[in-house]
This record gives structure tokens, C-alpha cells and sequence, in this order.
């Protein structure tokens, strides 16, 4: 089993916040060399949950954002449930949409960090206990907040053309869908290619290559392992909607 690069010699000089946020995307392989040297995940991941944040609250201190978050949600609760929304709830929906912006910058410092722990600790229980690794959980953690940087760049990108389209979904306009306008809306087919995002397959690779540089590995086999287990993930999600909603 090959050990964490932390052991590796060679120089490799530190970059700033910027640097870095241009390197994931750009060069990710040279970028990742020098993450996993000083991984620094408390930045990254700040400046990744303002730029996520911001992209999703500002549209929603505009009326035209309002709405399209609501008929989000008013359209979410209605297949869950099976019936139109009451009145009365439709009414207490609109005043909380009022306070959404606020929430929504505020849940976002709270679940891309929690989200993003998570997934590495997954991580380095994997490469570590089961592979026999050495990376410390500072590095898996500096390898996955570097690669959110795919993740804010995916929200800065889709916040206008959602806006302008007027309609809001969680993975946004840049999916495996738009391949395939033929199928009919509401398909199950539809609805999986639907939530596959390209901006989380593209951050998938990016997590793979800075796993394969902090551990020594083929880039391949880890990409194509992450990426088997999101698309089980999302066909899981879209059966259990289909149950759910009856469709």
C-alpha cells in the first residue's frame, strides 16, 4: 500500500486562497501537491461557502427569486404529499420567503462545512483503515474543500440563468438533462439525468486526483469509484421521489 505524499520529499512552495481557487480549477494536479503540504481548509472552505451562499441568497432579495424558491418548494411539498397546498400554508410559505436569504446564507455555513467533514472523514476511514494509508484527516479535509471550489463555481454559474429563467432547482440548469430534451417531463429517466449535475461529476475527478496525489494512487480507479457511487446515490433518490410522488 502506498503512503501519504506527507512523507514525500521536494519542495512545494505555498499559494494563496486565489491561487489556489484558480489551481483546482486550471492545474488541479500541481495545486493539489501543494494542498496536501499545507492543506489550509479553513479558508478555502470559507470562501467557498460565501461564494455558494451569496450566489443562492442575493437572487432571493429580488421578488422574481422569491418565487421561483417557492414554486420550488410549493411543487416539492405536493409530491411528497399528493394534494394541492392549503391556503393558509401557501400564505405562511410567501411571509417565509421574505427571511429566506438570511436563512439560506446562514444553512449554507452550516451544511457545505458539516457535509464536507463528513465526506472526509468517509474518506480517510477508507484510504487509512481499510487501504493503509497514512494521511492525516488535515489532509483528506484540505483535498475535499479545495475541491468545492467546483462546487461555488457551479452556484456563481447557475444563480443568473436560473434568475432569468425564473425557475430554481437544487442541482440547477447544468445537468445530464439538457442532453436528452426529448424525454418526457417527469420520466424517470428525465428526472435521474435531471439530478446528475456536470459541476458534481466534474468534482468528483477533482476529489480523485487530490486522493490519488495525497495517497500515491491512479487517479482512474478512484474517479471511477466515486463516480459509480454518486450515480447509485441519485438513482436511489430519484426511485424513492418516484415512489414518493407516485410518477
Amino acid at each position: 500500500m502506498s503512503d501519504a505524499v506527507a512523507t514525500a520529499s521536494g519542495p512545494a512552495p505555498d499559494q494563496g486562497l486565489f491561487s489556489r481557487a484558480m489551481g483546482v480549477i486550471f492545474s488541479p494536479g500541481a495545486t493539489f501537491e501543494t494542498v496536501v503540504r499545507h492543506p489550509r481548509p479553513a479558508g478555502i472552505l470559507f470562501g467557498v461557502c460565501l461564494v455558494i451562499g451569496l450566489a443562492t441568497a442575493v437572487p432571493q432579495f429580488t421578488e422574481r427569486g422569491q418565487q421561483a424558491v417557492l414554486d420550488m418548494q410549493v411543487q416539492t411539498i405536493e409530491r411528497f404529499t399528493g394534494r394541492p397546498i392549503a391556503p393558509e400554508m401557501y400564505a405562511g410559505m410567501v411571509a417565509g420567503a421574505r427571511r429566506a436569504p438570511y436563512s439560506t446564507l446562514v444553512s449554507v455555513f452550516v451544511f457545505v462545512p458539516a457535509g464536507t467533514v463528513f465526506f472526509s472523514a468517509l474518506y480517510w476511514f477508507l484510504f487509512n483503515a481499510i487501504l493503509g494509508g497514512t494521511a492525516t484527516f488535515r489532509q483528506v479535509l484540505g483535498v475535499t474543500s479545495h475541491a468545492q471550489v467546483i462546487a461555488a463555481l457551479g452556484a456563481l454559474l447557475s444563480a443568473p440563468v436560473q434568475y432569468i429563467q425564473g425557475v430554481w432547482t437544487s442541482t440547477g440548469p447544468f445537468n445530464l438533462g439538457v442532453l436528452a430534451p426529448m424525454l418526457p417531463p417527469g420520466s424517470f429517466l428525465a428526472n435521474y439525468l435531471g439530478a446528475i449535475s456536470f459541476f458534481m461529476l466534474w468534482q468528483i475527478v477533482l476529489t480523485a486526483i487530490g486522493l490519488a496525489v495525497l495517497y500515491r494512487r491512479r487517479t482512474m480507479p478512484i474517479a471511477i469509484g466515486l463516480t459509480v457511487a454518486y450515480l447509485i446515490v441519485a438513482a436511489a433518490i430519484t426511485i424513492s421521489l418516484a415512489a414518493i410522488g407516485g410518477s
